[in-house]
């Protein structure tokens, strides 16, 4: 059976001039146009695919992978807002419609916002929606704190950031939880760190069991070598300077170079901190 928005392996049944024609099932029978089709594929071999429609309409598989199934949320830059919407980049030949309704505020050309992918059951198309959070649900036994999880920074708010976690839960990045500057759209690793009673997920990104002062002190190296061998940053550096390069307090931050310095690692000046 065709399943629009998801992966499927079908086997080919005949290749024709427009491509290979997959046996879908049930009598039912897909396009794999010629330039998606495997090198060496012949009739019989089993393809991986993901389904969508046409500018028709119809149902077409392709090779490519999109940046989310049906089901799933993904960043999507903006590509034109027209007429019906708002078309978003997901990966395929064929753009995804974000209707106006489904939007929570206007999108512009070159915006990323995070997009729920949707099945259409009337239509039977693909759609996007910014309304994300309605299809997050709330933590269940299967997480445990200090579980590590997969994030997707979706808004920022004055408390920290909004994340999806694991494709399925409403999850929340403290300011003082982050290690370096992150911004909507962004995949991280996290932890979690508390399973909230309303089901909500406090999402650390620091690793469990990692000395606080330690880790920094490895970011401030690595920092480091990334700029040159120098950082603009020192003791009378403000506090919000220093989370937003490092995303560390300033307390955690003098205590790290304190011990780099010990160990001969660094040194500082009146323009900041360099490499030995």
């Amino acid at each position: 059976m065709i399943q629009v928005g998801q992966f499927q392996v079908i086997p080919i049944l005949r290749i024709v001039a427009p491509g290979a024609i997959l046996d879908a099932g049930d009598g039912q029978e897909l396009l794999l146009p010629g330039k998606q089709i495997p090198s060496g594929a012949e009739v019989g071999d089993l393809v991986r695919v993901f389904v969508y429609t046409d500018s028709d309409d119809r149902p077409i598989a392709t090779t490519d992978t999109p940046l989310a199934t049906a089901g799933e949320f993904a960043a999507m830059e903006v590509m034109s807002v027209g007429r019906f919407g708002a078309f978003v980049f997901m990966g395929l030949a064929k753009d995804l419609l974000v209707p106006y309704r489904q939007m929570r505020q206007p999108l512009r050309t070159g915006e990323k916002p995070v997009v729920h992918v949707l099945m259409d059951e009337q239509s039977k198309r693909l759609t996007g929606t910014t309304y994300y959070e309605k299809y997050l649900k709330d933590a269940d036994t299967e997480l445990a704190a200090g579980e590590e999880v997969d994030v997707l920074v979706a808004d920022q708010t004055s408390l920290g950031f909004k994340v999806i976690v694991n494709q399925q839960f409403r999850g929340m990045v403290y300011h003082n939880e982050l290690v370096s500057k992150i911004v909507p759209g962004q995949k991280l690793t996290g932890w979690v760190k508390t399973i909230r009673e309303d089901g909500k997920l406090d999402i650390t990104l620091r690793r469990p069991g990692v000395d606080e002062f330690v880790y920094a002190a490895d970011l401030i190296m690595r920092k480091l070598n990334q700029m040159g061998g120098r950082l603009q940053l020192h003791d009378k550096s403000s506090p919000d300077e220093i989370r937003s390069a490092l995303g560390i307090s300033k307390r955690t931050f003098k205590a790290a170079v304190g011990n780099l310095m010990k160990e001969g690692k660094v040194s500082t000046d009146a323009q900041g901190i360099f490499l030995r």
